[in-house]
């Protein structure tokens, strides 16, 4: 499945926290579709866990990181699920594990999770280019 490449802007506006981009992006990939933004952001959640977590899983780090993660998103209408976070960073390390997450909250902790691990590692404009293009491709395959 091809992802288009304003599925791929739209979350590089996100990570680099231009908002009024962002929102541009928005309004057409509202207007056009979404196609292609879950397998996207499932492969970007992906590669920035696994940077975050340096390839394993450390289940008091894993704690840790929501924790944070959730006192830093608490102006948000609905809470973030603790297990349902730790639950999906869990299965980015162990296949074996059973997600009971709903699509939206799983998008949402993806989103959130990815920009809170991306945007804080403040990579040069080469390396956002070079982990998107990976999350494409990984996407893509």
């Amino acid at each position: 499945m091809a992802i288009k490449s304003d599925v791929v802007e739209f979350a590089r506006t996100l990570i680099r926290g231009d908002f009024e981009a962002n929102d541009r992006y928005e309004e057409k990939l509202d207007a056009e579709g979404w196609d292609g933004w879950p397998r996207f952001l499932s492969a970007l959640f992906f590669l920035a866990v696994e940077r975050r977590f340096q390839g394993g899983y450390d289940e008091a780090a894993v704690i840790h990181f929501v924790a944070d993660l959730r006192a830093e998103t608490v102006d948000d209408a609905a809470p973030i699920d603790a297990s349902n976070a730790e639950s999906l960073i869990r299965a980015v390390f162990d296949e074996s594990v059973q997600l009971t997450v709903t699509p939206e909250a799983m998008g949402r902790i993806q989103t959130l999770a990815t920009y809170k691990i991306i945007a804080h590692e403040n990579l040069s404009d080469e390396d956002i280019d070079k982990l998107l293009a990976e999350a494409k491709e990984i996407a893509e395959e």
